[in-house]
């Protein structure tokens, strides 16, 4: 379930740092000027309650627009114009909102007002933003940017940049949109922009949200509140208040959440702002729908509907409409829940918006479960995984891009390191040759120096084939790794989709001789495996990430015993196969000091391979031990067992060595130099015990809290 965090969008059309006392400097030079003045007059106070107050702001720059129009200053005109334009986007008039902003462009043009034309291009790209154009928005608003550069107009390039970062943050493409916001935070304290500087940092929190760094976004959003002024109610301020909500939904604790959402709310309705109060009405109904609150939750789903029908606010009203289905469903309000989802489909395809696509098939598989139509949930429950596969091959294939691009990088450094290397020794040898011209003069010293350059050109060629020699290697060792880590994914996903593959074929040939109850049970396996696959690819994603660099193994507090029935749990579908049971032996409930998340994938690769080479029918047993400051983890198998020979080229990723399983199921050998890996970088060590025809045990030691304690260094 996605909640809706809130950023805002900086404009960067006024200064509020004279507050309230320069509008009211400006209201007494309004009553003192010409009429014609008071156009420039209407212009800067709209500026100045830009964010504080949107009536305000509308009627300011409808006196600003008509004045301008009557003695043709099209420059406030067209300012004033593209003022109307947000305004309208923010009390739910899309319709205005373009028109005010095609008027202004078309002034603006004919006019040659190169500024303005920048400015307005800008306010084209934002109101497609705030309906949910993402692609349009981007390719508007890289123009914009452009000429803003071109023209060094830096507070439209900020604008720009906000906004673009905005739209990727709403694609779930976090990178980039951090990227683009950080530009605009140096950007805005070079120009010393500091009150901005509160927003861009409301917009990096809201990216921390999204990508689940809640702690990270908590700490932005405080400091927002923090540094916002609470004498008079700001969009910043609001928009934090909502977003400290999000998180602590995030994190289940939804009567906290309630609180802050509330908070925002009542922010939203004094700033009138309506697109902010659709979302605002959609946490809530979210909030109080996990909380069993039906009555409260259909009450702010319906307002956030209704608001967002006038926004034109598709993402949102998609996301509306698929809650209150899963509500209605609830309710068994099956007629109503089959309207709302089939609204949701078809501005789903309408407007080309997947990011709630996986979340609607879900829900249609749930009603259509519900309501005993089994062979259409079937069909949906497929196009629930076939999306979330297209998703993840993207997700994969740009990864793998990235290996690729960074062994490339690496290879070509090593190889110019290696030209450089030659350049230096033509060098030296032309010096040499100058030399022996020179000390033709000087007989008596000739052999003496000829000896010693000969000695010192020596030393050098050793010294050169030497590092060529290591360069050679490092290139061959980067090449395996890589052909390594590319069949590791197949080697590593091989069981689960077995799993997806046997199960879904086993329902296909004989669903209409199985009982409605059976059919249950497989659709309700094939769901099972489905979601363990998919969480394996995602641990694969993040072990090539860890190769990269670019995560750190970060070790905390966990209970081992819980972590050893989380990798269990998932695995019973594929020993289930074979007939094989999985038991655990809890001798006692211990603390260790590990990543979580590389530890559980080495417990996976064990069991997995302990499946893989046991005989059908048989029992793997998994056990801790404690022993002095560290735990013994211990799974044994009843299987095939190895000789000391193969025990010896095991954790060796240049030997590739694998042996088939007890159903001809191959591998790459790669899986336990990945455990031994996960285990050395959690400051353990990982051996076997093996007997041929008998079976194996593999045991790995961990840190309790303890050693960690009395450690000096982590």
């Amino acid at each position: 379930m996605r909640y809706f965090p809130t950023f805002i969008l900086i404009l960067l059309l006024s200064q509020f740092s004279y507050g309230q006392n320069k509008i009211d400097s400006l209201k007494q030079d309004l009553n003192q000027s010409q009429e014609k003045n008071k156009a420039y007059i209407y212009f800067l106070l709209a500026k100045e309650v830009f964010y504080k107050d949107t009536y305000q702001l509308i009627s300011y720059s409808k006196k600003a627009d008509s004045l301008a129009e009557k003695y043709q200053i099209d420059s406030i005109r067209v300012n004033a114009l593209n003022f109307l334009s947000y305004a309208a986007i923010h009390t739910g008039k899309p319709a205005d909102a373009i028109a005010y902003n095609r008027n202004a462009l078309d002034i603006s043009e004919s006019k040659q007002l190169k500024k303005e034309i920048i400015s307005s291009q800008f306010f084209k790209g934002y109101i497609l933003y705030a309906t949910g154009q993402p692609d349009s928005s981007i390719n508007v608003l890289n123009a914009a940017y452009k000429l803003a550069l071109t023209s060094k107009e830096l507070k439209i390039q900020l604008q720009c940049l906000n906004t673009i970062a905005a739209n990727y943050l709403n694609q779930g493409q976090y990178k980039e949109a951090l990227e683009k916001f950080t530009s605009a935070y140096q950007l805005a304290d070079s120009l010393k922009l500091y009150d901005k500087l509160i927003n861009l940092s409301l917009n990096i929190g809201t990216t921390f949200l999204y990508n689940e760094e809640l702690d990270k976004a908590i700490e932005y959003f405080e400091k927002v509140i923090a540094q916002s002024d609470t004498s008079s109610v700001t969009l910043a301020y609001a928009s934090a208040l909502n977003n400290i909500g999000s998180c602590y939904s995030r994190m289940a604790k939804h009567e906290k959440a309630l609180e802050y959402f509330e908070k925002a709310l009542s922010a939203y309705l004094k700033l009138n702002n309506k697109l902010q109060i659709a979302q605002v009405y959609t946490n809530l109904g979210q909030s109080h729908f996990f909380l069993d609150n039906s009555e409260l939750a259909s009450k702010y789903l319906q307002n956030a509907i209704r608001l967002n029908r006038n926004n034109k606010s598709q993402n949102q009203l998609i996301a509306n409409l698929i809650l209150i289905a899963k509500l209605d469903i609830s309710h068994k309000k099956f007629i109503q829940a089959k309207y709302h989802l089939d609204e949701a489909l078809e501005l789903t395809n309408e407007f080309n918006i997947n990011y709630n696509k996986t979340d609607l098939y879900r829900t249609y598989s749930s009603y259509y479960t519900t309501t005993k139509q089994f062979k259409k949930a079937l069909d949906y429950k497929q196009k629930e995984l076939h999306l979330k596969d297209s998703l993840f091959n993207i997700t994969r294939q740009k990864q793998i891009s990235e290996l690729q691009t960074k062994f490339e990088t690496k290879q070509k450094l090593i190889e110019n390191e290696s030209l450089r290397k030659d350049i230096s020794l033509n060098k030296l040898q032309i010096e040499k040759q100058n030399q022996r011209n020179n000390y033709l003069i000087l007989l008596s010293l000739i052999v003496i120096i000829l000896i010693l350059i000969l000695l010192n050109r020596a030393r050098l060629k050793k010294k050169s084939h030497l590092i060529i020699q290591d360069q050679k290697l490092e290139l061959e060792v980067l090449n395996k790794t890589k052909d390594k880590f590319f069949s590791i994914i197949a080697h590593d996903l091989r069981s689960p989709f077995n799993t997806l593959i046997g199960l879904s074929s086993l329902l296909h040939s004989s669903y209409d001789k199985l009982s409605d109850e059976d059919r249950k049970d497989y659709i309700n396996d094939l769901n099972t495996a489905s979601e363990n696959a998919y969480a394996l690819l995602d641990n694969l994603l993040t072990w090539s990430r860890i190769q990269q660099g670019s995560i750190v193994i970060k070790r905390k507090e966990e209970n081992i015993s819980t972590l050893i029935q989380e990798c269990i749990l998932p695995l019973q579908a594929t020993a289930k196969l074979k007939n094989i049971s999985i038991e655990y032996s809890e001798t006692e409930e211990s603390i260790v000091f590990i990543d979580k998340f590389s530890i559980k994938t080495v417990i996976i690769n064990l069991i997995n391979n302990a499946i893989k080479f046991s005989h059908e029918g048989s029992t793997i047993s998994l056990s801790t031990e404690k022993k002095n400051s560290q735990i013994i983890v211990s799974v044994s198998d009843n299987g095939i067992g190895m000789s000391p020979e193969q025990i010896n080229q095991l954790f060796k990723i240049d030997q590739g060595f694998t042996t088939l399983g007890t159903n001809k199921e191959k591998g790459t050998g790669l899986g336990l130099t990945l455990c031994q890996e996960f285990i050395q970088k959690n400051k353990g060590q990982i051996w076997v015990e093996s007997t041929e025809k008998i079976g194996s045990t593999f045991k790995f030691s961990l840190e309790t809290v303890i050693a960690k304690t009395n450690s000096p260094t982590d």
